[in-house]
């Protein structure tokens, strides 16, 4: 299995899936939210949608937002 560019996947390898969120399903104590990936998928190019993802386990992207994973402890 090849990433976007074509690199090699393997079990253990840190991911970044690109997408954007659809809509937002708050509650008092945490934030759940719909997305839609960046990229189609091989071979049809249908994008993805991904349902219930918890906003904590994902970084804001927008052009200048510094991601630095090591830092964050991931990775």
């Amino acid at each position: 299995m090849h990433d976007a560019r074509g690199r090699e996947l393997k079990a253990g390898d840190t991911v970044l899936i690109p997408a954007t969120i659809n809509d937002l399903f708050p509650t008092e104590d945490y934030c759940n939210v719909s997305a839609l990936s960046v990229f189609g998928r091989r071979p049809d190019g249908a994008k993805e949608t991904f349902g219930a993802i918890n906003t904590g386990v994902m970084l804001r992207a927008n052009p200048g937002d510094e991601n630095d994973l090591a830092a964050l402890g991931a990775g």
